[in-house]
């Protein structure tokens, strides 16, 4: 009798701490903002499948990581404007497909934008009107 409330007590501790443990892990996963094509515009991003916008606004923790994702017709570098200095994984985007990653180590606001280049050979597309700057401003907790 003893040994089966103690199968249960571990069994229940070890279900416990997984699901502790995949709350941690989930809360740092990497947010992906992805760039896309846009006929007015020429371009925007998205954060986590949301709308596509010129201009983001987000908040997210200290020591969050975000991925960017160029499924654009034209290669965008990200540059940081304002905030605490941060460093930039691959923030040349010069393919379709292409990731760069950012890190964010301290609390506070930063600001980037992309540098976007020429469309690539053969995918050039006719947009609409003038070609968005794309804004994104994070502020970190």
């Amino acid at each position: 009798m003893k040994r089966k409330k103690r199968i249960r007590v571990v069994t229940l501790a070890l279900s416990t701490a997984a699901l502790v443990f995949t709350g941690i892990a989930s809360a740092h996963a990497p947010k992906t903002i992805t760039i896309r094509h846009q006929m007015r515009g020429c371009h925007m991003w998205s954060f986590a499948n949301g709308p596509y916008k010129a201009s983001l606004k987000m908040k997210v923790d200290q020591d969050a990581t975000l991925r960017f994702v160029n499924d654009d017709v034209m290669p965008h570098k990200l540059m940081q404007l304002a905030g605490p200095k941060t460093a930039i994984a691959k923030a040349n985007m010069n393919r379709i497909g292409a990731v760069a990653v950012l890190m964010f180590p301290g609390k506070g606001v930063y600001r980037f934008t992309t540098k976007p280049g020429e469309d690539y050979k053969g995918m050039a597309m006719k947009t609409i009107g003038k070609d968005n700057v794309l804004r994104l401003t994070v502020v970190v907790t």
